[in-house]
């Protein structure tokens, strides 16, 4: 009869772990939502105050490393992008690339914010030919180091080709493109060209099907004209 009790009262410590557990996982994952939030919102000092407050809260299983392993290297990889936001692509790599740092391996996401941080060390405003192109062999050598050990990486795979691309035309005798800093929604657009309305063609699909070459009006399938109601 003890030892039946006793296995109950065991059972039921277990299950009261296991329940605290996915209730700190579920609060951990749900304030890691909210700081990506800020984050894509360009709140980056909110966002870095989430995933610093994330962070505090896995103090705790700190002595048992294989304990929320994966949200550890998903969090480091975060405060890194924020830090890549801010611009501080210089201590961000040092941080990375000293003998004391934290290891890298195994965290792709790190590892492509800190390659890309390493690049943006080196470019500069303004930036003479053989400066560019310095830059751009260093960052050939690191995406391609990269791409060796994650091959089907395609955020890396596109870095890779892009820079190697840009080196082509710099090296090919096209101007150094002009520098400028990256930013969440990507880079800063262009107004269009002005044009006049009628150079404007709008193509509406047809609802029934036939075929394109047979007709030599921009608008086939134009519906019927709109009709107010009240």
């Amino acid at each position: 009869m003890v030892r039946t009790i006793a296995r109950y009262l065991m059972g039921a410590a277990l299950l009261a772990v296991v329940a605290a557990g996915l209730l700190a996982a579920a609060g951990i994952e749900r304030q890691l939502a909210q700081a990506d939030v800020a984050l894509s919102t360009l709140d980056l000092n909110q966002a870095a105050r989430s995933y610093a407050s994330v962070d505090r809260r896995l103090d705790w299983s700190a002595p048992v490393p294989w304990f929320f392993e994966g949200t550890r290297a998903e969090l480091a990889a975060r405060k890194a992008a924020v830090r890549y936001w801010r611009g501080e692509y210089g201590s961000l790599v040092a941080d990375y690339t000293a003998a004391d740092s934290p290891s890298v391996a195994g965290n792709l996401p790190l590892q492509l914010v800190v390659a890309n941080a390493d690049y943006l060390t080196l470019r500069r405003p303004n930036a003479g030919r053989e400066a560019a192109l310095g830059a751009l062999d260093r960052a050939v050598g690191v995406y391609r180091r990269l791409l060796e050990a994650n091959e089907g990486d395609r955020d890396a795979a596109y870095n890779y080709e892009l820079v190697l691309r840009l080196r082509a035309e710099i090296a090919g005798g096209d101007e150094v493109p002009e520098f400028s800093s990256p930013t969440i929604p990507g880079a800063a657009g262009e107004n269009p060209e002005e044009a006049e309305m009628e150079d404007v063609q709008i193509y509406v699909p047809q609802e029934s099907i036939f075929d394109p070459e047979e007709t030599e009006d921009p608008t086939v399938g134009e519906g019927a004209p709109i009709r107010r109601r009240g």
